[in-house]
């Protein structure tokens, strides 16, 4: 079975890049493909494809603000329920069974609140400590770099 031939210049992407079976392909191959020689790309090089292709990251999530982490705190089935049952007490005339009910209800969603906003900056805080790097070759020399800078 042929390969479909891939045109490939790096001024704009193929077309099924991510289906190619590069681990078929012999290194001049792989090099001709991608542009690139056994001496690494120059300086020049990886500022154009970072410039087109942008740097080598996972995009971010927007972190939750207190807001949402509070509101998240109310979207239990469990917590429905204790919300009806509180409803149920009032109208029964039971009002110290529904203010129970219901400081119960506020204290879980403070807790809970207060756990995952500090899970959030915990991770936020472990996020920035991580620094992955790796060893490259650019015009000829190999160097040490931020992974992001791939």
């Amino acid at each position: 079975m042929s390969q479909k031939p891939v045109q490939q210049n790096y001024s704009g992407r193929a077309d099924d890049q991510r289906t190619i079976p590069w681990h078929t392909f012999d290194a001049q191959t792989v090099f001709e493909r991608l542009c690139a020689n056994v001496t690494g790309l120059s300086n020049d090089d990886v500022a154009q494809r970072q410039q087109a292709y942008g740097r080598n990251t996972l995009p971010e999530q927007e972190r939750p603000t207190l807001f949402k982490i509070i509101l998240h705190q109310f979207m239990s089935p469990l917590i429905y329920i204790l919300i009806v049952a509180g409803v149920i007490s009032i109208i029964m005339g039971e009002v110290t069974d529904a203010i129970f009910i219901f400081a119960v209800i506020f204290i879980n969603a403070a807790l809970g609140a207060y756990q995952e906003w500090r899970a959030e900056q915990s991770a936020a805080a472990l996020q920035s400590l991580l620094k992955i790097s790796a060893r490259v070759r650019r015009d000829g020399d190999t160097h040490e770099v931020d992974a992001g800078d791939v």
